[in-house]
């Protein structure tokens, strides 16, 4: 992801302004530092908006949250500063498949399982942590109509899952989603770069 920096900046009474100056962009790495922290910190916005029924692992959420100095996270964290970029990311593959989109099919299993309710949204969970001994929820296999890649449903009957009773999850073949890019550099990004990070870096 490429840049660039246009900004002005008022020397006034600072006759040391063209030597700090100097001094700083022999060194640029602190500047693409910032500048990679601030891409992160803009990717996990975005990325918080799409919603639960997009992002259901903490691991990708988690892998872009950067200290200021470019640490933490987690494993999946990409982050780098040099003198003459800055690259970050996620190494987590499912972050691509939000970024850019696709059909996502099942690994090893037979299903992908797709919470229905709102409620099981938020929650994160999988049917096997709702129903570890699987005696609550019900296979209902799916009628004439609806969507072809549905297989069936997953269904609670009494309620005692605790998620409700009724439909609890559809179990799907494969499942294609829109892509949600999150990671890229906005006309608002750029603005902060140019007007703020760039010129308070140049003046330290």
């Amino acid at each position: 992801m490429a840049f660039s920096i246009t900004t002005r900046i008022t020397v006034g009474e600072d006759r040391g302004l063209f030597e700090r100056a100097a001094n700083n962009l022999r060194r640029p790495r602190d500047l693409f530092l910032r500048v990679g922290v601030l891409g992160m910190s803009s990717g996990l916005t975005r990325l918080l908006k799409q919603g639960p029924d997009v992002v259901r692992s903490g691991r990708l959420t988690g892998a872009l949250r950067v200290s200021n100095r470019g640490g933490g996270g987690n494993e999946h964290t990409i982050f780098e500063a040099a003198d003459r970029f800055a690259r970050v990311g996620v190494n987590l593959p499912y972050a691509r498949q939000v970024q850019e989109g696709g059909t996502i099919e099942p690994d090893t299993r037979k299903a992908l399982a797709i919470p229905v309710t709102k409620r099981l949204k938020r929650s994160r969970l999988w049917p096997s942590q709702i129903d570890p001994a699987r005696q609550l929820l019900k296979f209902v296999p799916r009628g004439r109509g609806g969507k072809p890649n549905v297989i069936g449903y997953l269904v609670d009957p009494t309620g005692r899952a605790g998620h409700g009773k009724g439909v609890l999850f559809a179990l799907a073949s494969s499942v294609y989603q829109w892509p949600r890019p999150f990671l890229f550099w906005s006309q608002a990004d750029r603005n902060v770069i140019a007007t703020e990070i760039f010129p308070a870096w140049l003046r330290r």
